[in-house]
């Protein structure tokens, strides 16, 4: 298969993926998510009589809903969630004596996370959060019902993976260990303390981040001939080339190649949406991503000087925090 052919149907490959191409947006998101929570056996203490009770509990269905702002790789969120067991078994030391009932698990968090970007729009993350928990606690016996609210401290470790199918748009799966502090219940002069609690819940989600939408990325490349100069243009937040950011990169290779050039610089650069930081990372991955693909041109490495400038040099001055398609770009310089 020879070398053009190849690159077409790479090209080719890449076009039918395009859908699945989306970065993960910053900004302010929203997003809810629904699943199953496992609740762990519970044992409790009656307050003033010695005796105990254990609790077991049925696979119930959870879900969350949540306010957040993305800063890129860290973000953080308030979140609202629900988890909803029935009573398995209630047994004391002398046998079973509930098996109807149930505890519902109101909890208000604020949590952080960090995402793990590879310049894919699949993103692993972790996360964690602190918050309280409102528990409905509820048995019922023959023809009596024991029901009562307490609210404790509640806490929480976070693990997932977001995809991200739109600019705005992410699909998420997760899990979630919720834990309380202990709880104690009364009603009808009985009352009863709880050990603290843990939830096992499994999360599917999507998440939405406002203001994500913007002009389309820019796919002609502009070439300034005096300079033998051309500019490569990437998606918002990625370092992959596109299948039109490939074929000007190999139009750069074949020149360079023809032209015996003794150097050839590497310049990424950023709009200015993102800290400072971060941008001049994301600069520099996308100066080495091209400097990659003119190496599999067939250029030789060594006449290649890569580095980034983050967002310092903007091709259109905007004001911080702009999206600027056409700041989002590689300049390759041949001299």
């Amino acid at each position: 298969m020879s070398r053009r052919l190849m690159h077409g149907v790479a090209a080719a490959a890449i076009l039918a993926a395009a859908p699945a191409m989306a970065q993960q947006a910053t900004g302010v998101y929203v997003g809810a998510g629904a699943g199953a929570n496992i609740l762990q056996d519970n044992d409790f203490s009656v307050k003033g009589s010695g005796a105990n009770r254990s609790a077991s509990y049925d696979p119930g269905p959870a879900g969350n809903i949540y306010l957040g702002y993305d800063w890129g790789s860290f973000r953080a969120d308030a979140e609202i969630s629900l988890r909803s067991n029935d009573v398995d078994s209630v047994k004391s030391s002398s046998g079973t004596i509930a098996t109807n009932g149930h505890q519902r698990t109101i909890g208000i968090m604020a949590n952080g996370y960090y995402d793990f970007e590879f310049g894919s729009p699949i993103v692993p993350y972790i996360g964690a959060g602190v918050g309280v928990a409102m528990i409905n606690q509820q048995w019922k016996a023959g023809g009596t019902t024991f029901s009562d609210f307490d609210t404790a401290f509640a806490y929480q470790g976070i693990a997932g993976v977001s995809y991200s199918f739109a600019p705005n748009m992410a699909a998420t799966v997760e899990y979630r260990y919720l834990g309380t502090t202990a709880a104690t219940f009364s009603d009808g002069g009985v009352s009863v303390k709880a050990d603290s609690t843990g939830n096992h819940t499994v999360l599917v989600g999507l998440r939405y981040t406002f203001g994500a939408d913007e002009a389309p990325v820019p796919q002609e490349v502009a070439q300034i001939s005096q300079a033998r100069s051309y500019l490569v243009f990437f998606d918002f937040d990625s370092s992959k080339l596109t299948p039109e950011a490939r074929q000007i990169v190999a139009s750069a290779a074949a020149d360079a190649l023809q032209g015996n050039s003794a150097r050839i610089d590497v310049t990424g650069h950023t709009d200015r949406s993102g800290s400072d930081k971060y941008n001049q990372a994301l600069s520099t991955r996308r100066a080495e991503a091209v400097r990659r693909e003119l190496v599999a041109d067939g250029v030789a490495d060594g006449l290649i000087v890569t580095r980034g400038v983050g967002e310092a040099d903007p091709l259109i001055p905007t004001a911080d925090g702009v999206r600027e398609p056409q700041n989002r770009r590689v300049e390759i310089v041949l001299n």
